[in-house]
């Protein structure tokens, strides 16, 4: 093999690790396991990983600024909660948008803590992550709200075009926090503060500002997620999304985006969401036990940390 191949293909897997570990893993599958390759295990696939990717693509951009919120859990499990009381009320179109101001909000309140207070990020959503459980808790009296509305429940079971709704929500999400990114001054400023806050400061990027911003984008991502997600299992309670803030920060991590902060990739995010949704389905399809996807989910994530090294050193800028 000559020098020029050999650099090009270690600078497509430094580059595209996470992708190009989901289609090995989708041979191994489609090799090895007679129904992963059904039309129903491949909706449910689609249809799962949306949650998480979901909340991954608001994640990324705060992670690229320099922060990360725990708190999305609750958070979560709040907007749905809110939803499943309003939509017989108001309607779906009101209720969907309530739950995403709502989302908002506390992504808000998470980021006016973190900049007024001066709080690490981890300390204050960790914390506020026991102050939305505990109000999810009071609020539903630790019971479960039954969602009967047919047009909500679409949200999560329907389809378009063969196409999971609830993964092509998570196509419009991608697309919009994409434009955000790549496409705004809000999106270099989000860049420029990751990399350096000092420089950015001096600069005079509105640092406060855009990290509250950043914060109420996770929000509004966790809050659309929290919808769908009621959608699909008809209720919602106040643990329905445990450990949601673990896979969401893990499928960003796993996608190529820094925990340091500064750089980062969507598509990465998008994928690594697809790749946890398939380790998950395939120890299912195998009838391993699901508490090991915890297992797997911590050691991917500490394989790829490792592997942080050699990202930097073949970095690009991601698309």
């Amino acid at each position: 093999m000559s020098d020029r191949v050999r650099s090009a293909l270690t600078t497509v897997i430094a580059r595209y690790t996470i992708e190009v570990v989901l289609v090995t893993l989708v041979i191994v599958l489609l090799l090895t396991s007679s129904d992963f390759g059904s039309s129903q295990n491949l909706d449910g696939v689609l249809r799962q990983s949306a949650f998480v990717g979901i909340g991954a693509a608001g994640m990324t951009l705060l992670i690229i600024s320099g922060a990360f919120d725990l708190s999305v859990a609750p958070m979560l499990a709040l907007c749905g909660i809110l939803a499943g009381h309003l939509v017989g009320d108001v309607g779906l179109i009101l209720a969907i948008i309530a739950a995403l101001i709502f989302g908002g909000l506390l992504g808000t309140l998470n980021g006016v803590i973190v900049t007024r207070l001066r709080v690490p990020a981890f300390v204050a959503t960790l914390g506020m992550q026991y102050v939305y459980l505990a109000v999810a808790l009071a609020w539903t009296n630790g019971a479960v709200v039954v969602i009967t509305n047919t047009s909500f429940l679409a949200l999560g079971a329907g389809d378009a075009l063969g196409i999971p709704t609830p993964f092509l929500f998570m196509i419009g999400t991608y697309a919009v926090c994409w434009y955000l990114l790549w496409r705004t001054r809000y999106g270099r400023q989000v860049r420029a503060l990751g990399s350096n806050e000092r420089a950015s400061r001096v600069a005079g990027i509105p640092i406060n500002r855009v990290k509250v911003a950043t914060f109420a984008l996770v929000g509004v991502c966790v809050g659309l997620a929290g919808v769908l997600l009621a959608a699909l299992v008809s209720s919602a309670d106040s643990t329905v999304a445990t450990g949601y803030e673990l896979n969401v920060i893990a499928a960003v991590v796993v996608g190529g985006t820094s925990l340091n902060g500064g750089r980062g990739t969507l598509v990465g995010s998008f994928t690594g969401a697809i790749f946890f949704t398939l380790v998950s389905n395939a120890l299912d399809l195998y009838g391993i036990g699901s508490y090991w996807q915890y297992v797997a989910t911590g050691l991917v994530l500490i394989t790829a940390l490792g592997v942080e090294g050699l990202r930097r050193r073949f970095w690009l800028q991601p698309a």
